[in-house]
């Protein structure tokens, strides 16, 4: 296993490194020319949500909550499939670069500066989840005992190959890692249900969409915090702007919608199958892996957990440094967007170090992240052209969302990013309601 993450973290550096004559402009580094086709978009669009928590976070929650825990791909499905009614077409029509980029547009500078600021912070913790997840998987995958120095070499490869290549890279690097994460959770549930001579029957007979672990008003939350991430996400943005033309993003965020549906029913029919098993302890696709698994599946689904994360990680780091190299400091430098992915990677790679909860890491950064820029985005954007906005309310509802989801994690009060979400919510069709003449003086 270790020569195959060896090969993986060879093969992976060689796309970077020849993409790096490829790219001529900062918008070739960031959003690959804006030209690409559905296939690629979809593929890496898929690539880049299924991460840690796809995977080895929803897993381990399918113990904890059964067959509702697919709810947190769930909601993620439900968000791209308004996210592809309302907004692929208009974002990638739009201009932009960034997702802070489309609110300047929409809004003004100080917008895009906002936006850029907390979307910069929180994806970095994003990608600390994935390196941390990272760690978790390399100890049982390579019988070794500290696996400290392989995450630190295979996070390094990440880095180098997204700062060496940008969008190009990452792109391409994604539509293999999609492919391997997908075969191998099939083949995985595949051969465990056949194996243990349990057809479709015995995965269906613990499908239950609710139950008293996971109930109505735990559902509504997950689609604010979560949902609403796939619905407006920086991440997701950059495919959208990626893409050739807005029918073409919007065709590539339909397919992926309904993939991801079907991607989170497999994770979680592979963690009831371990729950069915007594397979417990944490780390369940893991322990599968360790001790359920023949060779050639184990591999299979290593690889493709490894993918899984490493294709989350390139794309947040992409759009971490470039949010901060063209909406916090306005410039567009294809050097000094890879200095940023250097650092960021670093930055992020330490955190990794120190914390191991992957789902805690992530709900810490959606906490700050989707009630501060959700709303007033969704808003601004629909308004674009239609009406204009009141600055100052919309800039106030934005730093308030951020401010009650960053308390939050710090008072570790749980309700506050829902509370922020609604104050964001209402201040940003307050700033709609501002007189016409108002709002212009503002």
């Amino acid at each position: 296993m270790l020569i195959a993450l060896l090969a993986y973290a060879a093969v992976m550096l060689a796309v970077g490194l020849y993409h790096v004559r490829h790219v001529g402009s900062f918008r070739e580094f960031v959003i690959a020319g804006g030209r690409q086709g559905s296939g690629l978009v979809t593929l890496s669009l898929l690539a880049s949500m299924i991460g840690g928590s796809a995977t080895l976070g929803l897993a381990d929650l399918t113990l904890k909550l059964g067959f509702p825990a697919f709810w947190w791909l769930g909601v993620g499905s439900a968000g791209l499939l308004l996210q592809a009614w309302l907004l692929s077409a208009r974002v990638r029509n739009m201009g932009a670069c960034t997702l802070p980029d489309v609110a300047g547009i929409a809004v003004g500078p100080e917008a895009r500066a906002l936006a850029g600021l907390i979307i910069a912070v929180t994806w970095t913790g994003i990608v600390a989840a994935q390196f941390t997840a990272l760690s978790q998987i390399f100890s049982v995958l390579t019988g070794l005992d500290d696996t400290r120095a392989l995450l630190i070499a295979v996070s390094l490869v990440v880095v180098a190959y997204t700062a060496a290549g940008g969008q190009l890279s990452v792109l391409r690097t994604d539509a293999l890692q999609f492919a391997l994460v997908l075969g191998g959770v099939a083949a995985a549930c595949a051969w465990l249900y056949a194996a243990s001579g349990e057809g479709i029957g015995a995965w269906l007979a613990g499908v239950e969409p609710l139950n008293d672990r996971f109930g109505w008003s735990d559902l509504g939350s997950l689609f604010l915090l979560v949902g609403a991430t796939y619905f407006i996400g920086p991440d997701i943005f950059s495919r959208n702007l990626s893409a050739r033309d807005g029918a073409t993003a919007r065709r590539s965020t339909v397919i992926a919608a309904v993939v991801l549906f079907g991607f989170g029913l497999l994770v979680v029919a592979l963690g009831q199958w371990a729950a069915a098993h007594g397979v417990n302890g944490g780390n369940v696709l893991v322990l599968l892996i360790r001790d359920h698994l023949p060779a050639p599946v184990a591999l299979l689904l290593g690889l493709g957990l490894v993918s899984a994360l490493v294709s989350s990680a390139d794309t947040c780091l992409m759009s971490a440094a470039s949010i901060l190299e063209h909406d916090f400091l306005r410039r567009e430098s294809v050097g000094r967007t890879r200095v940023f992915v250097l650092l960021i990677g670093g930055v992020s790679l330490c955190v990794a170090l120190l914390k191991s909860d992957i789902i805690g890491l992530l709900l810490a950064a959606y906490s700050v992240y989707a009630p501060g820029v959700v709303v007033p985005l969704f808003v601004a954007v629909m308004a674009h052209g239609r009406r204009p906005l009141c600055r100052p309310l919309w800039l106030t509802g934005v730093a308030a969302g951020g401010l009650c989801g960053f308390a939050s994690g710090v008072a570790g009060l749980p309700g506050l990013p829902l509370v922020g979400m609604g104050v964001s919510a209402v201040l940003a069709v307050a700033a709609l309601a501002v007189p016409v003449r108002a709002a212009a003086r503002s």
